[in-house]
């Protein structure tokens, strides 16, 4: 068995398509590598909430119906990794989302003397996806994911952790057709995304189609880390 040395300041990115299981390997390799999980979508939750300058420029924008610009978004994102200790590692999901993003991620690291040391590509088939997705439902109360009866093929009716059987529903956007609608984006904004990382030389493509373990193991492998405890 070999040692995981320094993998707390090992500097990350996750991808992964709806569906691939992008979140449940975000939360394998924290606890693991013992990095922090910035999230893109958390980011902009947190400054909304807390009325930051960002924020209150990102709602600006949001109230009108516009588009929030790449720099309100970098801002957001290069505050929160430029404000961390020179040796703490990070995964970042769901930044950057185009070349721009990922050129200005680049640039400021650069001038901390760092680099994105990985980047971790969760690929699964669109037919499995769609699969997935639209036997997906989630409990209104807790958020907990179901699925369909493997026998049956029945829909959940009430949350079993939830004290009061909390109701699940299914998302309008996982739908077969809601959800092909979102691969074809996925697939449109992060191809340039990744082929500027594999020109880098710093892609993994990992498979998504097997077991949670098995993809954790190929991740692990792909940072040159042991899977084993």
């Amino acid at each position: 068995m070999t040692a995981i040395q320094n993998a707390g300041s090992l500097r990350l990115i996750l991808f992964g398509p709806p569906g691939a299981g992008k979140g449940t390997q975000a939360q394998l390799l924290k606890e693991r590598l013992e990095i922090d999980h910035i999230s893109s979508g958390d980011l902009f939750r947190h400054h909304l909430s807390n009325g930051t300058e960002l924020g209150e420029l990102a709602r600006g924008y949001m109230n009108r119906g516009d588009l929030v610009p790449d720099e309100v978004t970098i801002g957001m994102v290069l505050d929160r990794i430029t404000t961390m200790p020179d040796g703490q590692g990070f995964m970042l999901d769901g930044f950057p989302r185009n070349t721009n993003q990922a050129k200005a991620l680049d640039d400021a690291l650069a001038q901390r003397g760092q680099r994105i040391d990985r980047v971790l590509h969760i690929k699964v088939a669109d037919n499995e996806l769609i699969r997935r997705l639209s036997n997906r439902y989630i409990c209104r109360n807790c958020q907990k994911p179901f699925t369909r009866d493997p026998v049956s093929g029945d829909a959940p009716r009430r949350c079993d952790d939830c004290a009061d059987g909390g109701d699940i529903y299914q998302r309008d956007d996982d739908t077969p057709d809601a959800v092909a609608n979102r691969l074809t984006v996925y697939h449109a904004e992060t191809a340039p995304v990744l082929d500027f990382y594999r020109e880098s030389g710093i892609l993994a493509d990992i498979r998504g189609d097997s077991t949670v373990e098995s993809v954790n193991r190929l991740a692990l492998d792909a940072l040159g880390l042991t899977s084993e405890v």
